[in-house]
């Protein structure tokens, strides 16, 4: 017996589907700076934290592949930014954090 077409079409779409489906990263922000951050925009907007204050870290968030610029701005408006790359292959978590004398690390779960 063999299988109809409109089977072998369903299973076809199915597997590009899987394939296709964006797996990204989750990121949290940690500050560890000496004031409190009012804004950490990745992306072009696509994830923001407000209001994080020193010592706190928020919950993940999910971002997409690709190339995406990370800025941190203080309640003082002091400016900091980096940039991070998220493969396109694998999952896991990532954790953006500043220290107290302006470093900005990524680190991955």
């Amino acid at each position: 017996m063999k299988p109809s077409k409109f089977i072998y079409l369903v299973n076809v779409c199915a597997i590009l589907f899987l394939i296709s489906c964006d797996k990204g990263y989750d990121v949290r922000f940690t500050n560890y700076y000496i004031e409190e951050m009012d804004s950490v925009i990745i992306g072009d907007h696509q994830i923001v934290f407000n209001d994080v204050p020193p010592e706190t870290t928020t919950d993940f968030q999910h971002v997409t592949r690709g190339q995406h610029s990370i800025v941190l701005i203080t309640k003082s408006n002091q400016r900091f930014s980096t940039t991070m790359f998220i493969s396109s292959k694998g999952t896991g978590k990532r954790t953006i954090q500043i220290d107290a004398i302006k470093q900005i690390n990524i680190f991955e779960e």
